[in-house]
């Protein structure tokens, strides 16, 4: 059968494949028919001359926000403006409103999106009256529950830990890993000030996740030298991820973290209302551009968003690939070269030679514009700029 759509001459990117030459990509149906060189035009209606840009799976952003019933989230949407084509919800949602979410996002939505679901039942709430001070709100047979009757789509459970949890972040941890065990899914624990990262190390299991574990505010695990829990985590399977949001990426703590060789496992955005605009403005591309800023290769951050985060979701065989057969989710991109600022959220700058510029995107053979896709974000009030003002 001939293509629908062939992209031709590109550096092809497939870290899941260890692929990494100049060649064609062909999709039919809506999933990657053949990828190889000089593949054969004839009855292709749409050829693509990709010659001197980057091709590599659809981007994969493990830590978001995409449910605007809360003060924190974001029009999906907007991922693909950004050359995602899966965004995974870090727990916007508890089980209370997950159907909902469902409902009227996930199951309508251009960009597939999945979701780990709060253990607290409305999920977050807001960031000055956050979501666990009080115990009573997290609800684990209840997220079991729904995460077993939402298959697909609800991938694990999550929990904040910090002020959000008030002196009671291990009891909140272990309820959560009791929903993690009962629903046979990962669970994602965010740290931040007030944490304790130690004991929350030793309790994650093989498969969980830990994010923003480069976010500079307190931290424990990441000083002159790498916490012996972090390092005995990592053994067991534990996953790393960056989660850089508005308040959780230090350059400083990353750059201690590099020196040990200490790399995160997948690097995610966590986008959300307060990190999407001024003075941020964090996207995917921009957060890999900051892992090359920092010495990792390209096909390493491709492979950390795409092979590694399929893998963690399970899903490996249908998205973070261009295997034939796999969902026709591909990125077209320019490496850019020259002197590019980028901010950590802290406000500290640091400058690097390449940035990655979305330029095609495919999601499911479909083809999109990156930035082409109009997105409203919410209106600002006070006490978001109370928010704003404090970044930094």
């Amino acid at each position: 059968m001939p293509f629908d759509l062939l992209l031709t001459g590109a550096q092809v990117i497939d870290p899941a494949r260890s692929f990494n030459q100049q060649a064609d990509v062909g999709i039919t149906d809506g999933r990657i028919s053949k990828v190889g060189t000089n593949l054969d035009p004839a009855g292709c209606s749409d050829i693509r001359d990709a010659a001197g840009k980057y091709v590599c799976p659809g981007l994969i952003d493990l830590h978001g926000h995409w449910y605007e019933g809360n003060l924190y989230g974001v029009d999906p949407l907007i991922c693909l403006n950004h050359g995602v084509t899966t965004a995974v919800d870090a727990g916007s949602t508890g089980y209370a409103n997950f159907p909902e979410f469902r409902r009227t996002v996930l199951d309508s939505c251009l960009t597939n999106v999945l979701a780990f679901v709060h253990i607290s039942f409305m999920g977050l709430h807001a960031p000055y009256a956050e979501e666990l001070l009080d115990l009573r709100y997290a609800r684990p047979k209840e997220t079991a529950a729904v995460i077993a009757k939402h298959p697909g789509r609800a991938v694990g459970v999550k929990l904040r830990i910090g002020a959000m949890t008030a002196n009671h972040g291990l009891a909140a941890l272990d309820l959560a890993l009791s929903a993690a065990r009962d629903a046979r899914v990962p669970l994602m624990v965010h740290v931040s000030r007030g944490a304790e990262e130690s004991e929350i190390l030793r309790r994650l299991r093989p498969g969980d996740i830990l994010t923003h574990c480069f976010h500079g505010r307190g931290n424990g695990m990441i000083t002159e030298s790498i916490l012996p829990e972090a390092l005995d985590a990592r053994k067991r399977g534990v996953i790393f991820d960056v989660g850089h949001g508005c308040g959780s990426f230090s350059w400083d703590t990353a750059r201690k973290a590099f020196e040990h060789h200490f790399y995160p496992d997948t690097i995610s955005t966590d986008l959300h209302r307060y990190s999407a605009t001024e003075p941020l403005c964090v996207s995917l591309p921009q957060v890999m551009s900051q892992m090359l800023c920092l010495g990792m290769s390209l096909e390493d951050v491709i492979l950390k968003t795409t092979a590694v985060p399929a893998r963690v979701l399970g899903k490996e065989q249908q998205i973070g690939t261009l295997a034939p057969g796999a969902q026709a989710d591909v990125l077209v991109f320019d490496l850019e070269t020259g002197d590019f600022p980028f901010a950590d959220t802290h406000l500290k700058v640091r400058h690097g030679s390449k940035r990655i510029v979305p330029r095609l995107l495919i999601k499911s053979g479909r083809v999109h514009s990156p930035g082409s896709l109009p997105v409203k974000l919410r209106d600002l009030f006070e006490s978001d700029l109370e928010v704003l003002r404090a970044i930094g």
